[in-house]
């Protein structure tokens, strides 16, 4: 059944059923319809859902919009379509406007991209200019005429020739034809350049060793040297500069060595050094005396030899006299090399003196600090306490690369207290874990590696260099370190003056302290010889020297140790006795700087944890990767 209202005519509502005439239709358009039309482009930029609701609600009111009996909107057609054209068109309108605000304008990105990369090319122009004008400002303007031997070229352009010589920067009138930077010879006459003499003639390789006039080159044999005092020119940095031969690292650079006349006549460091490996002189049982290597000691041992190739040996000593070398280099099938009855990891190298063969271990750093922790901290001690020494440990190999104590022999270091104990001992477990959750870390303050120096016992308080008659570093200072868990912690030690005669002084008669510091430690210490006295100020000389005479030392846990070439410690007092009998009470055990090994411990069981203690006996330091500050090596 229709259920429509009848037709009416004129202005019909919306809600009649029916579409409106078309008079109405026209009145409708002009009233309303065009009014929220103007309405709906005024909103038809803007994505607003509500804005385009309320417009709805007007078209309602004013009877546009009417609602069947099912409850949906219906229309007239015009306005329906109108609607319809509008709702799609807003749709599609709001629909392209979502893709241009997600879609990324490819251009705008280009040409930011082009203006970053002249922005970054501009000012690499402008830092190699300003770099340029420094360098020209701190040159120096030759004055003499003369020829600057063995000088490196830095630049010459813009009609000045850059140059270093002798440790100093001189600028020249005058360029090359070429684009040289080098080593050569350099004639000035008239603050102008008058002839070049270019040195081309180079080899390459690492450095084993250097001294009485020779440089041992790896793969090249030993090279004469045309001054004991090399031009070292270091081309890793920002810009080349001029350093010792000294600062080169033995055994872990490979170098370009600048030959005049079949001489080395400078060397150039193109490359960062190798800090992956230690080189390490071994001594016998830690005396003075370097090892000698006695017929068939060394056992299991293969030659890598240039001119011999790869031999198994049994006796080192007959090898190098039947090949008639000098130096040979060996290895192990197991990787470790045995040599008077003690194994070693890494591979050696043999080297024939007058006072027989000398060894030199060459093993990587954390194999090292493997061997090196059980020997100088016992193993039983907490983790956090082997944690800190295996990072002092680490830290003092690392400072050590640059010693040229045993140049000559290729060694940076030896095995003996005077660098770190390196036994050649079993490692352990608990020493093993210790290093390699330490892994690469060392000391370091103001961003530059320090040398650590650690010791086994404190009296009650750790010491400065002042003991050592020496200037104190920032990192150092005095802290308390009550390490009574040590048997060293106290100690009573027998002098008899008759025990030994001294072949320069003769019979010391009497002992007397001169000077102590706060803590106790003896800074000076006089031991008079009839009408002779000797005055010794350094607490490792004391040690020795009062170690001539020692018979025994009592421990503080009432155990004796006899035969010790040392006293504990330089921390003591001393007391008289009868027929050259004298009693030094003392405390400690070592020379008390830096970093106390019971006291570590006795801190990591209270819940310090390795870098705490660290940070406890070195003021200002960080623990960090040794790769941040290699650059410092």
């Amino acid at each position: 059944m229709d259920v429509r209202p009848s037709l009416c005519s004129g202005r019909q509502k919306a809600d009649c059923g029916y579409p409106p005439s078309k008079s109405a239709r026209s009145l409708n358009y002009r009233t309303g319809i065009l009014g929220s039309y103007k309405r709906i482009i005024m909103y038809k930029r803007t994505p607003d859902v509500q804005k385009l609701y309320e417009i709805q609600k007007i078209l309602k009111h004013k009877g546009f919009l009417g609602t069947d009996d099912k409850g949906s909107c219906f229309c007239s057609s015009h306005f329906l379509s109108s609607n319809h054209y509008l709702g799609v068109k807003e749709n599609r309108n709001l629909a392209n406007r979502r893709r241009r605000r997600q879609k990324p304008n490819h251009m705008v990105w280009i040409m930011l991209a082009i203006t970053m990369v002249c922005v970054v090319i501009v000012f690499a122009i402008v830092m190699v200019q300003k770099e340029k004008g420094t360098i020209v400002k701190q040159a120096r303007a030759v004055t003499k005429d003369m020829v600057y031997e063995n000088a490196y070229i830095m630049s010459n352009d813009d009609g000045r020739l850059i140059f270093i010589c002798d440790g100093d920067l001189y600028r020249a009138k005058g360029t090359m034809e070429e684009n040289f930077t080098g080593v050569c010879d350099i004639e000035i006459s008239g603050s102008k350049v008058k002839k070049i003499q270019i040195k081309p003639d180079d080899i390459s390789g690492v450095m084993l060793s250097y001294g009485d006039g020779t440089m041992q080159i790896a793969g090249q044999g030993d090279i004469p040297m045309q001054s004991d005092k090399l031009p070292v020119y270091d081309e890793t940095g920002t810009s080349p500069k001029e350093i010792a031969v000294s600062d080169l690292i033995i055994g872990s650079e490979t170098l370009s060595y600048i030959l005049d006349s079949g001489r080395i006549c400078a060397i150039v460091r193109r490359q960062v050094p190798d800090l992956t490996y230690i080189r390490v002189l071994i001594k016998n049982d830690g005396k003075d005396a370097f090892p000698t290597i006695a017929a068939a000691a060394a056992a299991n041992l293969y030659v890598d030899d240039a001119d011999c190739g790869s031999n198994a040996i049994d006796d080192v000593s007959a090898y190098m006299a039947n090949a008639q070398k000098s130096r040979i280099k060996v290895s192990s099938a197991d990787n470790y090399v045995s040599i008077n009855g003690k194994s070693y990891p890494g591979s050696f190298e043999f080297i024939g003196t007058e006072e027989g063969i000398v060894a030199v271990n060459t093993v990587d750093v954390e194999t090292y600090v493997r061997y090196v922790l059980p020997s100088e901290m016992p193993s039983t001690f907490d983790a956090e306490a082997l944690k800190a020494q295996a990072v002092c440990a680490r830290t003092f190999v690392y400072s050590q690369m640059k010693n040229t104590q045993y140049a000559l022999y290729g060694a940076n270091i030896d095995n003996t207290t005077a660098f770190q104990v390196y036994n050649a001992s079993e490692t352990k477990q608990s020493t093993d874990e210790a290093v390699k959750a330490t892994a690469g870390q060392v000391v370091s303050c103001g961003g530059s590696l320090i040398t650590c120096y650690y010791f086994s016992t404190s009296a009650g308080k750790t010491e400065d260099m002042e003991v050592w008659s020496s200037s104190t570093p920032d990192f150092i200072h005095k802290v308390e370190s009550v390490d009574d868990n040590s048997p060293y912690y106290r100690w009573t030690s027998e002098l008899d003056l008759s025990a030994y005669n001294d072949p320069q002084y003769g019979t010391a008669t009497g002992i007397s302290v001169d000077k102590t510091s706060d803590a106790g430690y003896v800074l000076s210490l006089t031991i008079n010889y009839g009408n002779k006295s000797q005055t010794i100020t350094a607490e490792n000389d004391i040690r020795k020297a009062l170690g001539h005479y020692q018979k025994k030392v009592t421990l503080n846990d009432g155990s004796v140790r006899e035969n010790m070439s040392m006293i504990p410690s330089a921390c003591f007092s001393v007391s008289a006795g009868a027929n050259g009998h004298y009693t030094l009470s003392g405390g400690g055990f070592g020379h008390g700087i830096g970093f106390s090994q019971y006291g570590a411990d006795k801190l990591a069981k209270a819940g310090s944890s390795y870098k705490d203690i660290i940070g406890y006996y070195y003021k200002d330091v960080t623990v960090v990767d040794i790769s941040s500050v290699c650059s410092e090596q």
